[in-house]
């Protein structure tokens, strides 16, 4: 099966644009419309659009274990933080070791600051110092280079 965005991500790879979609299931969404947001949903389109770069927000929210596994297994796959508890958001990091997460917010519903406390309580070691500084603004830049020109 094609996915409908097929045209939309098709463009979006030619042009080197990065799509965000919302990811995973948050559960104050009508449940008619959470089937269409499992990580399951998400592999075609990384899969098809190789160099297209994806960030899946929420890091999957209440799926991010699935999420997590999705995004590992593509390198044009990153995860947006927001939303995650401290605890989950530590599990993330021993995953990932950091890498392609993005730190972020999704005002109103996550503030800014909340995720930024969350970020540096999970990073608070000399172990995790690279880590924080990935999640807080490398893996932005490797991203979106054309940020720091």
């Amino acid at each position: 099966m094609i996915p409908a965005s097929c045209p939309f991500c098709e463009e979006a790879q030619r042009l080197g644009i990065v799509v965000f979609f919302h990811g995973g299931r948050a559960g104050i969404e009508p449940e008619s419309s959470q089937p269409f947001a499992v990580p399951r949903h998400y592999a075609r389109v990384l899969e098809d659009f190789p160099r297209l770069q994806v960030i899946l927000g929420h890091a999957g929210a209440r799926d991010s274990d699935a999420m997590v596994d999705l995004a590992a297994k593509h390198e044009n796959a990153w995860i947006g933080i927001h939303g995650q508890g401290v605890t989950s958001l530590d599990g993330i990091i021993k995953k990932t070791g950091g890498e392609r997460l993005l730190f972020g917010t999704d005002w109103p519903w996550y503030h800014l600051g909340a995720t930024l406390a969350k970020v540096l309580i999970t990073t608070d070691s000399p172990q995790r110092s690279s880590i924080r500084d990935a999640i807080l603004r490398k893996n932005a830049a490797t991203l979106f280079p054309e940020l720091l020109s």
